[in-house]
C-alpha cells in the first residue's frame, strides 16, 4: 500500500469543504434505481453511495432466471473471439472481447493493450432486452460498447483499476457502466483513490450469476476496482455496458454523431 500511494497522484481539489465533487442537487444526476419504473425501484440496493464524491454503485440480484444465465452463458462463452492479449508482464490473466454497436470502429486500449471491435451480434441485443429493463433506459438510449471478460477459474484476475480510459469520459464527467456476472460466483472490490479518515478503504460485493452492478457519477474518478484471487474452479463470464463518449477520429459513429 505505501508503494501504491507514491504512485498515486495527489488528490484533486474538492468542490468546497464538504463536496469533492458538485452536489447532485445541482448536476440533476439521476441513478438507474431512481429514474426505473416503480416495479424496479424496490430491487436496486445501493451498497456505495458516496455523495460527496458523487459516485456510486448499484446492484440488483438475479436480473436472469438460472435458465437464462445459463442459456446466455453457453451461447457467449462459444460464440465470441476471445482475446488474451499481451500485457507488459506477458498475457493478461484473463480472456476479452470488445464489442460495439453499428459502425462504430474504436479499439478498446488500456493498460497498454489493444483490443478490436467486433459488431454487437444478435444475443447482444436479446440479452441487453433484459438486462437493462430494470435500468428505466429507452432502447435509443442503450449503451454503444461492451467490453466482456472471461475467467476461466480463480487464477484468472482483474488487478486495481478505474474504467477511465478517453473513449469514456469517467475522469471529466458522470459516467455509467453497467455490469452482469454469468457462472462462477467472484467477489467484487472497490477502494477510494483518496481516502480520508474513517472512511473505509475497501469494500467487497459478492457477485452470483444473474447479478447486476452499476458504476455511476464520478465513480471512475475517485474509486478503483478489481475481481481478486479466489480458491473457484468454474468459469465466470462478465459483461461491461459503457457509453463511448468520445469516438476515435476516423471512427464513422463519431463522424455521424458530429453532422
Amino acid at each position: 500500500d505505501r508503494k501504491r500511494e507514491k504512485q498515486e497522484p495527489p488528490p484533486p481539489a474538492k468542490f468546497d469543504d464538504d463536496h469533492w465533487e458538485e452536489p447532485r442537487s445541482r448536476t440533476k444526476l439521476k441513478l438507474f434505481g431512481e429514474e426505473c419504473s416503480d416495479e424496479f425501484r424496490q430491487m436496486w440496493k445501493y451498497p456505495l453511495s458516496d455523495e460527496s464524491r458523487r459516485s456510486f454503485a448499484g446492484y440488483i440480484p438475479k436480473v436472469l432466471n438460472e435458465e437464462l444465465c445459463r442459456s446466455f452463458f453457453t451461447k457467449i462463452k462459444d460464440s465470441c473471439e476471445w482475446k488474451q492479449p499481451e500485457g507488459a508482464f506477458g498475457q493478461i490473466p484473463r480472456k476479452t472481447c470488445w464489442m460495439v454497436k453499428g459502425n462504430c470502429k474504436c479499439k478498446y486500449r488500456y493498460g497498454g493493450l489493444e483490443v478490436q471491435p467486433e459488431e454487437f451480434p444478435k444475443w447482444m441485443i436479446e440479452l441487453m432486452e433484459v438486462v437493462l429493463k430494470p435500468c428505466g433506459i429507452a432502447q435509443n438510449d442503450w449503451p454503444n460498447s461492451c467490453n466482456l471478460n472471461l475467467y476461466e477459474d480463480g487464477g484468472m484476475t482483474v488487478g486495481w483499476h478505474s474504467d477511465d480510459e478517453r473513449l469514456f469520459q469517467g475522469k471529466f464527467r458522470d459516467c455509467r457502466i453497467i455490469s452482469l456476472s454469468l457462472g462462477a460466483t467472484r467477489k467484487f472490490e472497490l477502494r477510494r483513490n483518496w481516502p480520508e479518515d474513517r472512511e473505509d478503504r475497501v469494500q467487497r460485493v459478492v457477485l452470483n450469476t444473474g447479478d447486476l452492478l452499476t458504476m455511476e457519477g464520478m465513480f471512475q474518478k475517485h474509486f478503483q476496482h478489481r475481481v481478486p484471487r479466489e480458491d473457484v474452479k468454474e468459469p465466470r463470464i462478465n459483461l461491461t455496458w459503457r457509453w463511448v463518449k468520445k469516438h476515435i477520429p476516423d471512427c464513422p459513429a463519431g463522424r455521424s454523431r458530429r453532422v
